[in-house]
């Protein structure tokens, strides 16, 4: 059964000019309730032009002016809906309205079965959390985030804040997908950075920062800092291998040794 919140939102959709279908409606709603979310979140002014221009041109595709307006209502739907945890209120959207793409592999998979994976993955994260202050989390495959909203619940009954002690790298291939994950965790108040974008071959097409990043970067700097000195120090180590290398190969050394062999 539908959560009411679903419920009244796709009443919402039935109510748009019927010269487009549901699902076209709703990914407009997405892609523009992204631009709106990710602009107030960029801390790059020519992000921000790109989606002001996105979000424009979305406007552009309703001839009918009550279709614009109706936006912000549906939008303060999914808001209320999403801040408040326990469901994956987009992605419940999606499949309600056929929305998801089987050929990409994008299957709806319930919150209660989301929850629990979070719950078994998760563990108990106090040690680490008290150690260094927060802990990271990678989806390479988000969908409509529904596994990452389920692990922020399962974080904050540890009495933890999503906004605080989780930092996600949440990479998502298809479009109008990564627009889904966006407003979900966003909205839910997680920090992070969703990437459109494809974990194999690791191509970036787009992406934004949360609501929620800012607060985690006062806190707490860049998540990955000990992993970039880490690779930076091993980087030098080698630098300085190959250079003690091509010394050795312009000193006498080696012929003095291959003759001290051929004299032997």
């Amino acid at each position: 059964m539908a959560h009411p919140a679903v419920s009244a939102f796709l009443r919402a959709l039935d109510q748009f000019d019927r010269s487009k279908t549901r699902t076209e409606i709703f990914r407009l709603f997405c892609e523009m309730a992204y631009c709106a979310l990710a602009k107030r979140a960029s801390p790059f002014a020519d992000q921000r032009d790109r989606l002001e221009a996105a979000y424009l041109a979305c406007v552009g595709r309703f001839p009918k002016k009550d279709d614009v307006r109706r936006m912000p209502e549906m939008m303060a739907l999914a808001i209320e809906a999403i801040a408040g945890g326990g469901i994956d209120f987009i992605g419940q959207v999606a499949a309600e309205i056929g929305a998801l793409d089987a050929g990409l592999g994008q299957f709806f998979t319930p919150y209660e079965v989301s929850r629990l994976m979070a719950e078994m993955s998760l563990g108990d994260a106090r040690e680490q959390i008290e150690a260094q202050g927060f802990i990271t989390v990678s989806e390479p495959a988000a969908g409509a985030g529904g596994m990452v909203l389920a692990l922020a619940d399962a974080l904050e009954s540890q009495g933890f804040d999503p906004a605080r002690h989780i930092w996600v790298e949440a990479m998502e291939l298809s479009r109008s997908t990564f627009h889904m994950a966006f407003i979900q965790i966003s909205t839910r108040g997680i920090a992070g950075r969703v990437i459109n974008g494809s974990s194999l071959s690791l191509d970036v097409f787009e992406q934004a920062y949360t609501a929620a990043a800012p607060v985690f970067y006062g806190l707490h700097g860049d998540p990955f800092a000990k992993q970039k000195d880490a690779a930076r120090r091993a980087a030098e180590a080698e630098e300085e291998a190959r250079a003690r290398t091509r010394e050795l190969l312009r000193s006498t050394a080696p012929a003095q040794a291959h003759t001290v062999w051929q004299c032997d």
